[in-house]
C-alpha cells in the first residue's frame, strides 16, 4: 500500500489539473465558437496536423523516454544520472525544434496551398510553430518531474498555460481582433502566449525548487546517458511520429472527402469545425482521468520493472484497466442520453449533439486504448504499440478514403469506431500474453 500512495496521489493531482484545464477549455471553445464561427474554427484545426507533427517529431517520443530513464534512474538511486539525463534531452530536443520551427515557418506558404487548401491557414501556421520550442523544453522539464514522482509542477503549469490562453483571447478580442488577417489567428495567438507563459512558469519553478544533492557523482557519462537515451527514444519517436503522420492524413484527407460528399468545401470545413472543434472535445472530456492515469502509470511499471517486481507490474496494469472500463460504460450511457441536450444547451448546435450521441459508443474503447499503450510503452513494447497504432489508423483512412464520399462524416465515425475496437483487443490480448 505505500507504494501505491504515491501513484494514487499523483493521478489525483494530474487528474484534478487536467479538469480544471479542460473546463477553462471549454468554455474558450465555446466563445471561440461564438466569435468566429464554425468556419474558422475549421480552419484553426486544420493547422494542427503540421504543428503536431513537429510535437512528435521533436520531443514527445523523447520525453517519453526521458520519464522513462529518471523512474528507472531513481529506482536504482542513481538521481544525479537523472538529472544529467534532464539536461541532454532538454539540449537535444531544443535543437530539432528550433530547425523543425524554421522550416515550416519559411515553407508555410506551400505547405497551406499543396496539402490544406486554405489560405487563411497560412499567418495561423507561421505563428502556431513559433510555440515549439517552449513546449519542447516544457515537456522536458514535466516528464522528468514525473519520472521522479512529482506531478504538482506539471499540473501547475497546465493550469497556467489555460487561463493565460483564455486571458489573452480575451485581451486580444477587445483589443486589435479587428486586424487580424483572419479570425482564427485569435485561437493561434492565444495557445502561442499560453505556453510561453507556462514556459516561463515551468523553469522559473524548477530551478527555484532544484536541490543539490550530496549523493556519488554521475556514474554513467554523457555518451552513454545520451545513447541510452537514443536507444529508448527512437523507437518511441518512430511511433509517435508514424501515428501523427497518419493522423495528419487523415485532418487533411477528411475535409477533403467531406467536399466530394456535400459538394462545398466552405460547408465541409464547417462540419469539421463542429465534429473536430465541438463534439469531439466533450467526448475525451473523462479521459482526462484515464490520460492522468497513464501518465503516472508508464514510470510506475518501468520503475517496477527495473525492480523486477511481478506483484507490482500485475497491480499497477489490472486496476486501471478495470476503472477504466467503468468510465467508458458510464460515458457511453451519459453521452448517448444527454448527448443532444449538451449540444444544444453548449454550442446551440443539434449537429454536434447528433454527434456526440453517435460518438457516444467510442468510449469504452478511447478511454482505455491510451492506458494499454502506456502500460506496453513502459513494459519496453514500444515496437508492438507502433504497430497495433498503425494498423488502426490505417483502418481510419481506408475509411475516410472509401467511406465518406458516399456516407459523410459518419463514415469517419464508422471508422474511428472500427479502429478503436481492433486496438485495443490487439493490445488486451499482446498484454496477456506478456505479463497474464
Amino acid at each position: 500500500m505505500k507504494k501505491a500512495g504515491p501513484f494514487i496521489h499523483g493521478t489525483i493531482i494530474l487528474t484534478i489539473s487536467n479538469l480544471f484545464s479542460r473546463l477553462i477549455g471549454f468554455y474558450n471553445r465555446i466563445f471561440l465558437a461564438g466569435l468566429i464561427g464554425a468556419h474558422q474554427m475549421g480552419v484553426y484545426q486544420l493547422i494542427f496536423p503540421i504543428y503536431l507533427v513537429g510535437f512528435s517529431f521533436c520531443f514527445q517520443g523523447w520525453q517519453t523516454a526521458l520519464s522513462n530513464i529518471a523512474s528507472a534512474k531513481k529506482a536504482q538511486g542513481q538521481e544525479n544520472d537523472a538529472k544529467k539525463i534532464l539536461r541532454i534531452t532538454s539540449i537535444f530536443t531544443l535543437i530539432i525544434s528550433l530547425i523543425f520551427t524554421i522550416v515550416i515557418y519559411f515553407f508555410s506558404d506551400t505547405i497551406c496551398h499543396v496539402f490544406l487548401k486554405e489560405d487563411d491557414c497560412i499567418p495561423c501556421l507561421k505563428t502556431a510553430v513559433l510555440a515549439l520550442p517552449f513546449v519542447g523544453m516544457k515537456a522536458c522539464i514535466h516528464s522528468y518531474s514525473l519520472g521522479m514522482g512529482n506531478p504538482k509542477l506539471p499540473a501547475l503549469s497546465l493550469c497556467i498555460e489555460q487561463i493565460s490562453r483564455v486571458l489573452s483571447i480575451f485581451a486580444i478580442s477587445v483589443t486589435f481582433f479587428a486586424k487580424l488577417p483572419t479570425a482564427a489567428m485569435i485561437a493561434v495567438l492565444g495557445m502561442v502566449i499560453g505556453e510561453i507563459i507556462s514556459f516561463l512558469f515551468t523553469l522559473c519553478s524548477y530551478y527555484v525548487s532544484k536541490h543539490d544533492t550530496n549523493q556519488l557523482s554521475s556514474q554513467n557519462s554523457f555518451l552513454s546517458l545520451f545513447r541510452e537515451l537514443l536507444s529508448l527514444g527512437i523507437p518511441l519517436t518512430c511511433n509517435a511520429l508514424s501515428v501523427t503522420l497518419l493522423q495528419s492524413a487523415q485532418s487533411i484527407l477528411i475535409p477533403m472527402m467531406l467536399t466530394r460528399f456535400y459538394g462545398s468545401q466552405h460547408h465541409s470545413i464547417e462540419i469539421y469545425g463542429i465534429f473536430t472543434g465541438m463534439a469531439l472535445p466533450f467526448i475525451q472530456f473523462p479521459s482526462t482521468m484515464t490520460g492522468s492515469l497513464s501518465v503516472m502509470l508508464l514510470p510506475k511499471i518501468s520503475a517496477a520493472k527495473a525492480e523486477n517486481n511481478e506483484k507490482t507490474l500485475h497491480r499497477a496494469s489490472k486496476y486501471p484497466i478495470l476503472f477504466c472500463l467503468l468510465l467508458g460504460f458510464a460515458g457511453f450511457f451519459g453521452f448517448f442520453t444527454f448527448g443532444p441536450w449538451i449540444g444544444q444547451l453548449v454550442f446551440h448546435s443539434s449537429l454536434c449533439g447528433s454527434y456526440l450521441r453517435s460518438l457516444s459508443f467510442l468510449c469504452p474503447f478511447l478511454y482505455l486504448s491510451g492506458t494499454l499503450t502506456s502500460i506496453l510503452n513502459g513494459l519496453g513494447e514500444t515496437k508492438t504499440t507502433l504497430f497495433h497504432n498503425s494498423i488502426s489508423l490505417t483502418i481510419q483512412i481506408l475509411f475516410i478514403i472509401f467511406v465518406i464520399p458516399v456516407q459523410g462524416i459518419h463514415g469517419y465515425l464508422w471508422g474511428l469506431l472500427a479502429s478503436a475496437v481492433l486496438l485495443v483487443g490487439m493490445n488486451l490480448k499482446h498484454l496477456k500474453q506478456i505479463l497474464w
